[in-house]
């Protein structure tokens, strides 16, 4: 297995024009690019080297055993792209984890187990996803070779998303594995902070409280993932509202199976102890009350009502307030990283007995999905950057931190990484920052020859919440690498 600091991205232009053009659900992995770009990225990766090019070739052999459990994590946030882009700019291209799933069952074989899981946004119809992407056929498929698959989704509940509002809560089947209340105590990062503040959009304040107070602070994670052996983290590189970026560590809120318990802001502004939004205003209180009264009703009308306001009140506050964010959705929040944080420590130290182990529980390994990345207001409604990437490694701290390399941002613009290095218990990372070694291999080079990771790069624009981040930064420096 590659050490935990170091990183290994494999660019090829054409990859990301077929991602990009071809139906999802063109899935055979011998005869299209996107899987000789996995075996190149493997290959690069350094796997299994004593067989390359032989039939029992078993790169993932370096991690898995045969008859493990193993879960299959991609970003499966909604069926459609919020401003009618395709949904291929959106969540992780179907063929990659088709790719993955062959070499994982390769390496456990016929007695081990594969689950396919996520937990989107409430809204998501995941009928929809399962059929736009062709996931709904992966179980047959793999049974017909004897192999045990399964697509789940980890969610409690689901909404209907009619115009904007959510309406009353469906309690779906969840997870035939259960869940796991994984309580941190004052180990968790949000320890110490204001936790009656803690805020998730379209829910009501109330249920967050229930599970972050004081010194409790607890997560419901997806018992497929506590009780697996490992984890195959594949996550999309898209820029996102409240953490700046979505890579490895954004990704494993998916394995969280209730939103409501996942504190994604602090109500307020700064001055007045909250991360909301930066400055104070009259337009900004009102829109947050507003947002209280739609988040607590109970009817549909009542919701309606509520929404008409809210929307009314941020149109008006956005032209008139200084600072244009609202509901977290900006580089000051100081929130949402923590969670992050936390949900990744679960994923790694979680045990099957809903308690927290000093030693890791399980492998996670990620490959990310930067194929056509995604720019500007994402993660709903990003503009896609054909960057052509995968990117591997062991680490989900030193993964992201070659992500944003690879998106021209500073390491420094993303609190998730700042903070991933002051963890005192359960930590994420065991070597310093300084030590993170990217290679960088391209389909240009016939020997798979080094190459400089800026040679690839192309910046991300960030959304509107983080645009005066690269304010001081000039156009030779960032956007110059597009």
């Amino acid at each position: 297995m590659t050490a935990q600091h170091e990183v290994t991205v494999y660019h090829d232009a054409g990859v990301a024009a077929y991602a990009d053009t071809h139906d999802l659900t063109k899935t055979n992995s011998g005869d299209n690019p996107i899987h000789t770009a996995v075996q190149r990225l493997f290959e690069g990766m350094g796997l299994d080297m004593g067989r390359l090019g032989k039939p029992d070739w078993n790169p993932l052999g370096e991690i898995l055993r045969p008859g493990m459990k193993v879960v299959v994590k991609p970003n499966l946030v909604h069926h459609r792209h919020y401003r009618g882009g395709r949904l291929s700019w959106l969540i992780t291209d179907t063929r990659l984890i088709r790719s993955l799933c062959d070499y994982v069952f390769r390496a456990i074989g016929p007695k081990g187990e594969v689950i396919v899981g996520d937990a989107p946004l409430q809204s998501a119809d995941w009928s929809s996803i399962l059929r736009q992407t062709g996931l709904e056929d992966f179980p047959s498929f793999y049974a017909a070779q004897g192999c045990r698959l399964s697509v789940r989704d980890f969610r409690t509940v689901s909404t209907t998303d009619v115009r904007g509002v959510k309406c009353t809560p469906k309690a779906l089947d969840g997870d035939p594995d259960g869940y796991r209340a994984i309580d941190f105590g004052s180990a968790s990062l949000h320890h110490g902070r204001d936790w009656r503040r803690f805020r998730v959009t379209n829910y009501d304040p109330e249920s967050m409280r229930e599970h972050h107070r004081e010194s409790h602070h607890e997560y419901l994670i997806s018992g497929s993932v506590l009780s697996a052996d490992a984890l195959i983290n594949v996550p999309k590189l898209k820029t996102h509202r409240k953490a700046g970026l979505t890579c490895a560590l954004k990704n494993m809120v998916g394995i969280n199976g209730c939103k409501d318990w996942l504190p994604h802001h602090s109500i307020g502004s700064v001055a007045g102890g909250g991360d909301e939004f930066a400055s104070a205003s009259v337009w900004k209180k009102v829109g947050s009350w507003i947002v209280e009264r739609e988040e607590s009703q109970a009817s549909l009308a009542g919701k309606a009502s509520w929404n008409i306001a809210r929307k009314v009140v941020w149109k008006l506050g956005s032209s008139i307030a200084r600072d244009k964010s609202w509901e977290g959705s900006w580089h000051g929040n100081d929130t949402l990283w923590r969670t992050i944080l936390d949900l990744n420590r679960a994923a790694i130290f979680g045990g099957n007995d809903g308690l927290l182990h000093e030693a890791p529980q399980r492998v996670v390994f990620t490959v990310v999905d930067a194929m056509v990345a995604g720019e500007g207001e994402g993660p709903m409604a990003p503009s896609p950057v054909p960057m052509g990437c995968l990117i591997g490694g062991s680490n989900p701290v030193a993964v992201d931190t070659a992500a944003a390399r690879l998106a021209g941002w500073p390491e420094s613009a993303l609190r998730t990484l700042q903070g991933a290095w002051e963890i005192p218990e359960y930590p994420l990372a065991t070597f310093p920052a300084k030590n993170i070694r990217t290679r960088c291999f391209s389909s240009e080079s016939k020997t798979l020859g080094e190459i400089p990771i800026e040679s690839v790069s192309k910046w991300l624009r960030p959304t509107s919440g983080f645009e005066d981040l690269f304010s001081a930064v000039s156009e030779a420096a960032i956007g110059g690498i597009r």
